[in-house]
């Protein structure tokens, strides 16, 4: 399963590993407003991150959770 972690610097902003887990109904309706696809369901594994940042610049960093080898399709939205 993917992990997202957010940098700002060297100082972690915020992380996730299980998007569904972690506010499934703030994140649909993020999704909904910014016109992007909904994932399956609220098992599914992926991750997903919903922030107010400051403007600035900041590194997205995607891993496996278990170390596997894998494709990741990284989408940013500005959300409504």
């Amino acid at each position: 399963r993917p992990v997202l972690t957010l940098y700002r610097g060297n100082t972690v902003v915020a992380s996730n590993d299980d998007w569904g887990l972690a506010d499934f109904p703030r994140l649909t309706a993020a999704f909904d407003r910014a016109g992007a696809f909904r994932f399956a369901s609220q098992t599914s594994r992926d991750a997903a991150l919903y922030l107010a940042l400051e403007p600035g610049a900041y590194t997205l960093q995607t891993a496996s959770g278990d170390g596997s080898p894998g494709n990741v399709l990284v989408e940013i939205y500005e959300v409504p």
